[in-house]
């Protein structure tokens, strides 16, 4: 009776011991938490986990009401019935410290359950934690304990060369199987297996506990799972980058996600490569595989880092032209094997002492900050940066390469910085989360600002190997200063084209020659208009700008014509609106700018003779004329720039140019003639880049060639319909589907940026019931358009810019890229959807699929 008695007391113990269970540093698998879980605690009514997070100060998360743990093996889902630190379905605004501590609070879980899942609520949230134990024993291994983990080389490099996990190991950048585990006294051998191929591993513990690994036995290294540092460490070869690093060649990017389950429901993620030559982001689609391994393989044209979105995983990785880089992502750390192994290791290292977030502040006081100051804080800052650099080279050993690839990041951060002056301030004025200054003066940039741009800076070809090197390229190429109104807009004369066709060696036609002829007589009237609205575009524009709502109504009236700033001025006179002194100096110059009666019937009589005759012309002689007014902005882009910087070639201008070449070949899919192509290459001096035009042609070509065979989009007709008919009409053959449409044009960079993004998701949601619905209207160049969607999974519709007016005033929209969601009942249920993550998106979409 007395052992009954004790069984059931050590039952009832074990019972109560589990259910007041506390369990510190909880072990669990892949998360995407910006933070960790640091406790869970089991009681007789709850189950309490612990959270830690790190976030943005001044932004906000929260915990959706919905938030809640499941059984990995499914079933019932726990939801959360409070919070403690934090409120519950509300938001939170994240401290000065960036930190915040918070329990999440649910139902007692059974048992039985050993792990579980936590996930937030589809609608406002998308944190989520995988495998996480509860109840659970380590799992069974092949390894013996003292050999698990991650193992770098003891000599001071840290070289990491051995991952050994409970059912797999990492070794020669890629993931492996344990086959036999055999141990004679303290040696190990361990022979591992991937893909019917073996490698074996010998391992040696000491008496004094130290670890030996290789896959020699007679050539054993020392290695520990801690990092040992030392400074006085020297790597062979170890030499910064020449400026030979221009090859255009494929980058290999391969690892393992660490905790990966197939539960986590993300199969894909994306890499994003900045290509300075053409000024895009291009983007590539990472597949992973069941046991979380992946490998791409993408191309680029020198050193450079790469952003990586992958499982959760928000983070730059350095690659090289024709070489492998192998990461095994891990929550608690990223490590890294194959040739750029050593830079992303230090890189990592670097991130201590490169915070953004002083740049950031200066942005919260734009608006009373002159030029110069801003210009010293951001001087000071990069000062700053690169002292903390010093500092940290010399109490740890870091490659050459890794700090020369850090001072470029840091310098063109500052420039870039220094360049967006004026962008923050006019963000400032148009945020409506910053109050109205109305004290503040509205500074002028003047040519001195721009000094920190030294011809050192513009001929500096290793700046491409700067994660920074493309926004300060991006940035100068938009400087006000630079701006086509600061440089002056060209305009192309019908007699200047004639003249300059027949130094080419065109030969006119008589009916041409007649045409040119008075066509000279017209232009001369017509050139003091010409030069009013060249001279004086960014005034226009602004005076439009500053009276959109009035101006709006007019060109609804009149929408062939445009309203001219007379008209504009009559309007707001008629209303009372007082004008500035600056646009009633500009109404004034406009009327002296009209023409008289008789120069009126003289441009008649030249329309109804020549009409047709100069349209033909420009038709024929289009190409022609591009090339013209192409040359004429390049001749003044490069005055500006030679005034302004005082250098009239420099490697910086080679990329501006190939960027802006480059960019005609994308908005417009039409590959250059073989004499354009020599001009082009005329004004590029660089040879690599001279030759990166003829590249992208014939890349062009190949697209448009291989577009004739591509299917995966569909073509649709508009039926003859309006008002909200039209829309209806558009979608009634995608009833039962969730259809997400996007309103874009070949022209619009944000639209197309926007669908590269969205490629890897539409791959991802091929087999579900999601239609991926575009609509264009004319501004997109027919051609262009037919070359361009075959690269754009979906369905398409091109319509007329009538039909596109019923739709922007059906869908208010004032700009593109827009997008709108529809539900599988053919119902709007979001108008404005505004731009998500693919993440983001994914759970919208399927929310509406239920």
């Amino acid at each position: 009776m007395k052992k009954i008695f004790f069984s059931l007391v050590v039952l009832l113990f074990t019972i109560t011991t589990f259910s007041q269970k506390t369990i510190d540093k909880p072990d669990y698998g892949l998360s995407n938490l910006p933070g960790s879980l640091t406790k869970i605690e089991l009681t007789e009514s709850a189950t309490i986990i612990h959270f830690y997070i790190k976030y943005p100060t001044g932004q906000w998360i929260s915990v959706p009401k919905e938030s809640f743990i499941q059984d990995v093996n499914g079933g019932e889902k726990y939801f959360a019935t409070k919070t403690e630190g934090i409120p519950l379905g509300g938001k939170y605004t994240m401290p000065e410290s960036g930190e915040v501590n918070y329990k999440i609070y649910f139902p007692k879980l059974n048992a039985a359950v050993n792990k579980v899942d936590f996930g937030e609520a589809n609608e406002g949230g998308s944190w989520a934690v995988y495998d996480i134990v509860i109840n659970g024993q380590k799992e069974q291994s092949l390894m013996p304990k003292e050999l698990h983990g991650n193992w770098f080389q003891a000599d001071g490099s840290n070289q990491w060369d051995y991952g050994f996990y409970a059912n797999q190991a990492v070794a020669d950048k890629a993931i492996w199987k344990y086959k036999t585990v055999e141990k004679k006294k303290n040696n190990y051998t361990i022979v591992l297996e991937r893909n019917g191929n073996q490698k074996t591993i010998y391992a040696q513990i000491d008496k004094k506990g130290a670890v030996k690994l290789g896959a020699d036995k007679t050539k054993l290294a020392t290695y520990g799972t801690e990092k040992v540092e030392n400074p006085n460490y020297r790597l062979a070869n170890d030499e910064v980058y020449s400026e030979m690093v221009f090859k255009s060649d494929s980058a290999t990017y391969s690892g393992y996600i660490k905790g990966y389950t197939v539960r986590a429901g993300t199969k894909t993620g994306t890499i994003y490569v900045n290509n300075v030559y053409t000024g895009n982001q291009d983007s590539y689609l990472v597949k992973i595989a069941d046991d979380g391994s992946f490998l791409v393989k993408f191309p680029i044209n020198h050193p450079q880092s790469v952003f990586v979105r992958l499982a959760g995983t928000n983070a730059l990785v350095f690659v090289e032209p024709g070489k492998e880089t192998f990461q095994v992502i891990d929550r608690d750390a990223s490590l890294f094997m194959g040739d750029c192994a050593r830079i992303n290791t230090d890189l990592r290292t670097f991130e201590k002492i490169t915070s953004y977030e002083e740049y950031r502040n200066l942005t919260n006081t734009i608006s009373e900050t002159s030029p110069e100051v801003h210009k010293k804080a951001c001087l000071e800052m990069k000062d700053k940066q690169m002292q903390a650099l010093s500092a940290m080279a010399e109490k740890y050993f870091i490659s050459q390469k890794a700090l020369q690839i850090k001072k470029l990041d840091i310098e063109f951060m500052a420039y870039q910085q220094m360049l967006s002056y004026e962008m923050y301030r006019e963000s400032a004025k148009m945020s409506k989360s910053q109050p109205e200054n109305k004290t503040a003066q509205d500074y002028k940039l003047e040519a001195s600002y721009y000094d920190f741009i030294t011809p050192s800076i513009l001929n500096n070809q290793l700046g491409v190997i700067s994660s920074n090197y493309s926004f300060f390229i991006n940035y100068l190429m938009y400087a006000k200063i630079l701006r086509p109104d600061a440089v002056s807009y060209s305009y192309n004369l019908t007699s200047e084209t004639a003249e300059k066709l027949q130094k080419l060696g065109v030969a006119l036609s008589d009916e041409e020659l007649k045409m040119v002829e008075a066509s000279s007589r017209s232009e001369k009237i017509s050139i003091k208009q010409i030069e009013f609205y060249v001279a004086n575009q960014g005034k226009i524009q602004k005076f439009k700008q500053n009276h959109k709502e009035a101006y709006n109504i007019l060109q609804k009236d009149k929408p062939k014509i445009e309203v001219t700033v007379a008209e504009l001025a009559a309007s707001l006179s008629a209303q009372g609106v007082s004008l500035t002194a600056e646009e009633m100096e500009l109404v004034a110059d406009f009327k002296l700018t009209q023409l008289t009666k008789e120069e009126i019937a003289v441009q008649k009589q030249f329309y109804d003779t020549y009409g047709e005759s100069l349209k033909a012309f420009n038709e024929k002689y289009k190409e022609n004329i591009q090339d013209i007014e192409a040359e004429k902005e390049f001749k003044k882009l490069n005055t500006k720039l030679n005034t302004v910087f005082g250098i009239k070639e420099s490697f910086v201008f080679d990329v501006m140019t190939l960027q802006q070449k480059s960019g005609y070949l994308e908005r417009n899919f039409t590959p250059y003639t073989d004499n354009q192509l020599k001009s082009i290459q005329g004004k590029i001096k660089h040879p690599f880049l001279s030759n990166y035009i003829v590249v992208e042609n014939n890349r062009t070509k190949a697209k448009i060639e291989a577009n004739k065979t591509k299917s995966g989009f569909a073509i649709n007709t508009v039926k003859k319909t309006e008002g909200d008919e039209l829309f209806d009409s558009m979608t009634a053959k995608f009833k039962g589907k969730v259809i997400y449409v996007d309103f874009w044009a070949t022209w619009c960079g944000p639209c197309m940026q926007g669908i590269k993004e969205i490629a890897s998701l539409k791959e991802e949601m091929k087999n579900e019931n999601v239609v991926f619905l575009y609509i264009t209207n004319p501004s997109s160049p027919e051609k262009t358009w037919n070359n361009s969607i075959p690269n754009i999974k979906g369905e398409h519709y091109r319509v007329t810019q009538d039909e596109w007016n019923y739709l922007s005033d059906k869908f208010k929209i004032s700009g593109i890229p827009h997008y709108v969601l529809v539900n599988k009942k053919g119902e709007v249920v979001n108008p404005k959807l505004g731009h998500n993550s693919n993440e983001a998106l994914k759970k919208i979409l399927a929310e509406q699929m239920k």
